[in-house]
């Protein structure tokens, strides 16, 4: 089975190689407590690649929609994520959180996983003055009491 995430990048180890643009569309099935990664509409990746001293730049950009559920309140949204990518796959790595060139393919997975994934909150609210839940009742805080229940 191919690997979505996976392109050759050889060519950019010299730094001789003209620079390329690699692109993917792909449905993923990751998430947090309270957000997830939706695996419909497939997130999008679009990097640009190119030789640089001690390994290859990549920049570039990855799209996807999430869904959060809110930890006040449980309410349910979703939204558009863009996320900036600015990293270095490198050749000779020496530290446990490089991303390592090992042959002429890299697979981009961790690479946008961890991008994603740090970039989702980690206790998300629906609205920053999110009043939660009342306990007897089960409705929000958020929605305005009638006199009968004040």
């Amino acid at each position: 089975m191919n690997n979505p995430f996976e392109f050759h990048v050889g060519d950019q180890r010299s730094g001789r190689a003209e620079p390329r643009t690699i692109s993917a569309e792909v449905s993923v099935d990751w998430h947090l407590e309270l957000s997830r990664v939706l695996a419909e509409p497939p997130l999008f990746l679009e990097f640009h690649i190119s030789g640089v001293a001690g390994g290859i730049a990549v920049l570039g950009a990855v799209e996807a929609r999430v869904m959060h559920r809110c930890y006040r309140c449980l309410t349910e949204w979703e939204e558009d994520l863009v996320r900036d990518v600015a990293q270095l796959i490198t050749i000779d790595g020496d530290e446990d959180d490089d991303y390592l060139l090992d042959d002429d393919t890299f697979d981009f997975e961790s690479m946008v996983r961890d991008e994603l994934l740090l970039d989702l909150p980690i206790a998300p609210r629906c609205r920053p003055d999110c009043e939660g839940l009342v306990d007897e009742a089960g409705s929000g805080l958020n929605t305005d009491l009638s006199e009968d229940e004040v």
